[in-house]
């Protein structure tokens, strides 16, 4: 598998992570100073717990603030707070090779996007017109994002997307690696939300063991290379089905690829479509469990249009595999995807969850998503200052102290594009 990548800056740091077993030290250590703890009115309109698949296997939580208009664009805050690492106690920084699995290699830079399942149209994050800036977004860049996180402390974040319609008042938040945040308002002009209750987001996450039995398979099936399957999470809401999923290795994996090509990973898909990212989390299929144990389906995973340099391609609504899951070519590497799915029929509390040719896990528990609109207070005035990307010293993040936090001088929108995409049936599949 080829590889190719590009950066936009002296500061970013190479494509390629170092080796798994290396020790996690910066390369320019930092006294360690205590963690300041989450703001308490921090609004919090969802959050969910994922670890990284490079080789630290740092535990992030991964939080949802707000949704926010602004003069011609959305803005979204969000954040990212490191619980644990091995090696690592609450103020220490990071390794400065994490990797948070949200990066993309096309426009827009970060793999995050806003939902309108109800319309099926997908809002991406707005990408830079010029070539020479490498159709960076208008945000926090995720790279900088990640030479300055510390275990127990939050990186408050932010994502430039296009202006959404008036009549439109909330929509989903899909970051690539978890399951959708549902239902998130979507402020007015001048407004932020309040905390519905006091916030923790270092606090030390609910234990969630798996659900069923790990699914062991060879590839080539006749091979002596092996890894293993296993559901982590079903998660449902009226618009659409996520299904959380860890991809284990249990042999060594050769060093050009990173798992098994094709099912059950990724799905066969039509070679005579534009599709990016085939190396995606596609895969798995499932099959709804009706009242008196009738089965119907299978669905597969979602796919939306997506316009790259004006040619039309489609793309997976899931987890790509790429390189930030680069701890899956050692024995032990492991890596948490998720994909989605249209709506469950209504009633449904369980599903088969099959993986092609390998195993169907039968009967699997539904968990109905959390109304992120129910966890947020009521909007008020938000006074607030302005930002500029500037290339030589891209906007390093914020506190939490710093909410609301500040949003794009608007003066810039004018040097983006703006993408709005369809949720669509890939044609023949």
């Amino acid at each position: 598998m080829v590889l190719s990548g590009c950066s936009y800056s002296r500061e970013e740091p190479g494509l390629f992570p170092k080796p798994s077993d290396a020790p996690p030290t910066t390369q320019t250590p930092e006294p360690r100073l205590p963690p300041r703890p989450t703001n308490q009115a921090l609004p919090v309109a969802g959050e969910a717990v994922w670890t990284t698949g490079e080789g630290l296997r740092v535990t992030v939580r991964l939080a949802v603030h707000a949704v926010r208009r602004i003069q011609g664009a959305t803005v979204l805050d969000w954040s990212v707070t490191p619980l644990s690492a091995r090696g690592l106690t609450a103020g220490d920084p990071l390794p400065d090779w994490i990797d948070l699995g949200l990066s993309r290699q096309s426009e827009g830079d970060v793999n995050i996007v806003l939902l309108d399942a109800a319309h099926k149209q997908v809002y991406r994050p707005l990408s830079h017109r010029s070539r020479s800036e490498f159709s960076r977004c208008l945000c926090t860049p995720l790279w900088v994002a990640q030479l300055s996180l510390r275990i127990r402390e939050t990186r408050m974040l932010q994502l430039s997307f296009p202006q959404l319609p008036a009549e439109l008042d909330y929509v989903d938040v899909q970051l690539a690696t978890v399951a959708p945040f549902w239902n998130v308002p979507i402020t007015p002009l001048g407004m932020a939300p309040a905390a519905a209750a006091p916030t923790d987001l270092a606090r030390t996450p609910d234990a969630s063991p798996a659900l069923g039995a790990p699914q062991t398979f060879h590839y080539p099936p006749d091979g002596w290379l092996r890894q293993s399957i296993w559901i982590n999470r079903i998660i449902a809401t009226p618009r659409e089905t996520a299904v959380e999923w860890t991809m284990h290795s249990i042999t060594d994996q050769p060093s050009f690829s990173l798992f098994a090509d094709g099912p059950p990973v990724s799905a066969a898909l039509p070679d005579d479509l534009l599709i990016l990212d085939r190396g995606s989390a596609s895969g798995p299929e499932i099959r709804p469990v009706l009242a008196g144990g009738k089965r119907i389906g299978p669905m597969r995973a979602q796919f939306m249009t997506a316009k790259v340099e004006g040619a039309e391609f489609y793309e997976c609504l899931c987890t790509a595999i790429n390189i930030w899951a680069a701890s899956l070519r050692r024995a032990g590497g492991s890596a948490m995807v998720t994909t989605t799915y249209g709506p469950l029929p209504a009633g449904v509390t369980r599903i088969d969850v099959i993986l092609p040719r390998v195993a169907t896990v039968s009967g699997l528990p539904v968990t109905r998503a959390a109304d992120s609109a129910a966890k947020l207070g009521a909007p008020t005035a938000a006074r607030s200052g302005t930002w500029n990307y500037d290339v030589e010293s891209p906007p390093k993040g914020w506190s939490t102290y710093d909410w609301p936090t500040p949003t794009p001088d608007t003066a810039q929108l004018k040097l983006y594009n703006s993408f709005v995409e369809d949720i669509t049936r890939l044609p023949g599949w």
